[in-house]
């Protein structure tokens, strides 16, 4: 169980990152091993092969770079009435979630987190600007089972607050009718009733 107000890493969220890097790495390899093996890739302008082979390197190296700088960034915790969740490289990003908003707590594991042990967490709230997804999504945590039991057991602990067209119809549904409004719909059927009584007869 993880205590409240302290900051966690997800602790396998850095080599879930590199296992897909080396996944797109091996499928890039395999593609260039197939290319120079029908001719196609000896075929080519020897400056294509080096622009090409450069891209390729940079943009490897680059995310090689990015994975353990984007580790170093990401925190989560649990205080006494939210959930939050810091991260970014270039541009720092805090998400926060009150318990008394959140509806519904899922996990999820693909196969490349079953490989690294690790899963994520998505929290979902009410209304979320239109959206089908998580709100708040934390992954590479190994003890994904757990942390959404934890939550939903504070969740449960809080009442729900409602959204703003719950509150319009709890403040229309509640408010007495005054009598002055009342008379004046009982004339008004009394008039519709005169009207089609009229009708009837003429």
């Amino acid at each position: 169980m993880r205590p409240q107000n302290e900051w966690f890493k997800p602790e396998q969220l850095r080599r879930y990152y590199f296992a897909y890097e080396s996944l797109t790495l091996s499928l890039v390899l395999v593609l260039v091993g197939a290319l120079a093996v029908t001719g196609i890739l000896t075929a080519m302008q020897p400056w294509v092969l080096a622009v090409g082979g450069t891209m390729l390197l940079l943009g490897f190296g680059y995310v090689m770079w990015w994975i353990p700088a984007f580790y170093r960034t990401a925190d989560y915790r649990f205080t006494d009435d939210e959930v939050e969740y810091r991260r970014g490289v270039f541009f720092q990003q805090q998400t926060t979630v009150p318990y008394n908003r959140i509806t519904n707590v899922g996990t999820s594991q693909g196969p490349i987190q079953r490989l690294v042990n690790a899963g994520s967490v998505g929290i979902h709230t009410a209304g979320y600007g239109g959206q089908t997804g998580a709100e708040l999504t934390i992954g590479g945590v190994t003890d994904f089972p757990e942390i959404q039991a934890q939550i939903l057991g504070w969740v449960r602990e809080r009442p729900a607050t409602a959204t703003e067209s719950e509150d319009a119809v709890d403040t229309i549904s509640s408010r007495p009718a005054r009598a002055d409004e009342t008379d004046e719909m009982l004339s008004e059927l009394r008039r519709i009733r005169e009207l089609l009584e009229k009708a009837r007869f003429a």
